[in-house]
């Protein structure tokens, strides 16, 4: 048979199996499709992911949390009267955390260092609602302006503020990308706020839905802004000072951003429909010229030789929980939270080796090598109840149960009390996860009412 004859048979053949092979290819990349857009999907919301400030670090945990076996057995039995001087012995800290964003999420710690005002970065920001008769612009003259003040808010009220994410980002020499003159670093850091997208609709939210589905993480926004402002980024972002009332205290902080204001008004209005705040919202930073001085039950300065301060903590500089304590409340609730974890109670220190409720009566500790005035007792408010992984708040519980046996406190029978208040002894410090506690001095405690 000659080569010409053989031509026309091959492209017959070839014409001939085309079809199976075409229709194998479209249904191969019909199959491809969601896994193709799922990919699509993830790179577009990988820049939100994969934040990462020049010339910094990030802090906090790169492993397990310490709190992953917090519903362990051992714990428990700690609850218990304990006689055997082991357990003392064992008395550690277990776990460490600061909330630079007042009611949001907060970040784990192995170790940290303790100043004047607590927990180094603890709670140096918080949201704040614009409290008013009738509505607010710019071009509002400041005579009316005065009638509107500034009001923080917290997870009592707004519980989604939970699901408000924060990472620190300070400066790190030893960073490949480190400069002095980074704006970064001059600023001392970096806060970076990530909080859930609005729900979308379409084929994007279809995609979104999925991704979560599988395992993925739901898509988020990301804001970055200076930790300590720099007076150029004051100037250039029209960051201006203002008063913001936080309980009974008036204080001039940094007003780092309004929904009235265009160049935060986006984010912040994102936030308000997350949160559900109707009212103006605005982000405050606490500033080093006008602090919070702690009076009450915490010691004086002709005790310590400076007066205890805190940023926009509710009342001292630093809140204790005693593991063993919150496993034994998780016991007794009926119908409430299924795994009762101690992250509701927002503490800076959780520590395990000590009966329940022993911490009562503590006056005065030693934590490492340093010492600590345990001030009073925590009396619990409702924002316990709020999951602090789902923003969900429960309509009555751990509340209900802690306020059938734990209102023990004279200076307020009303409310429960769950953990401990305390001040450094000394102005800077330095604690970490492991650091053995002692208890130097027990004693009567009666809470003073804000």
């Amino acid at each position: 048979m000659s080569f010409d004859r053989k031509l026309p048979e091959a492209l017959e053949n070839m014409l001939r199996f085309q079809p199976p092979v075409v229709l194998g290819s479209f249904l191969l990349s019909l199959a491809c499709l969601p896994a193709i857009a799922l990919a699509t999907f993830y790179f577009l919301n990988y820049d939100s992911r994969n934040v990462q400030p020049k010339g910094c670090r990030k802090l906090g945990l790169h492993t397990q949390s310490n709190l992953a076996d917090e519903h362990d057995k051992r714990y428990h039995a700690a609850a218990q009267k304990q006689t055997n001087s082991t357990v003392k012995a064992n008395a550690t800290v277990k776990s460490l955390w600061i909330y630079p964003i007042k009611s949001c999420q907060g970040i784990e710690l192995e170790q940290g260092s303790i100043i004047s005002t607590g927990m180094e970065y603890d709670r140096l920001f918080c949201f704040a609602q614009l409290k008013s008769p009738f509505p607010v612009s710019l071009d509002t003259p400041e005579a009316e302006k005065a009638n509107h003040k500034w009001e923080f808010i917290t997870q009592r009220r707004f519980a989604s503020m939970a699901l408000i994410k924060t990472e620190l980002w300070v400066p790190d020499p030893a960073s490949p990308t480190y400069s002095s003159e980074l704006l970064e670093v001059r600023s001392g850091g970096v806060v970076v706020i990530r909080y859930p997208s609005i729900t979308r609709t379409g084929f994007v939210g279809m995609l979104s839905n999925l991704w979560v589905a599988i395992g993925g993480r739901g898509p988020e926004k990301v804001v970055q802004l200076p930790l300590d402002p720099t007076v150029e980024q004051t100037k250039s972002n029209g960051y201006i000072i203002e008063e913001m009332k936080i309980w009974k205290d008036i204080p001039k902080c940094l007003n780092m951003g309004t929904t009235i204001a265009p160049n935060s008004k986006l984010f912040l209005e994102e936030l308000q429909v997350l949160i559900g705040c109707t009212n103006p919202l605005a982000l405050f930073r606490i500033t080093s010229e006008h602090p919070r001085k702690v009076y009450r039950c915490a010691p004086r300065k002709e005790t310590l030789g400076w007066q205890p301060q805190v940023t926009f903590g509710d009342a001292y500089p630093l809140h204790i929980m005693n593991l063993a304590s919150v496993r034994d409340l998780g016991t007794k609730i009926k119908g409430g939270p299924p795994s009762l974890t101690v992250r509701r109670f927002r503490p800076n220190i959780v520590f395990t080796g000590f009966e329940a409720y022993e911490e009562d009566a503590w006056k005065r500790i030693r934590i490492g090598n340093y010492e600590y005035h345990v001030s009073c007792r925590t009396v619990r408010c409702l924002l316990p109840n709020v999951d602090p992984t789902t923003g969900e708040k429960h309509p009555s519980e751990p509340n209900r149960t802690l306020k059938s046996f734990r209102c023990i406190d004279e200076g307020d029978i009303k409310n429960a009390c769950l953990g401990m208040q305390m001040v450094a002894a000394r102005p800077e410090s330095e604690i970490r996860v492991g650091d053995a506690i002692e208890v130097l001095e027990t004693g009567e405690h009666y809470y003073i009412r804000q």
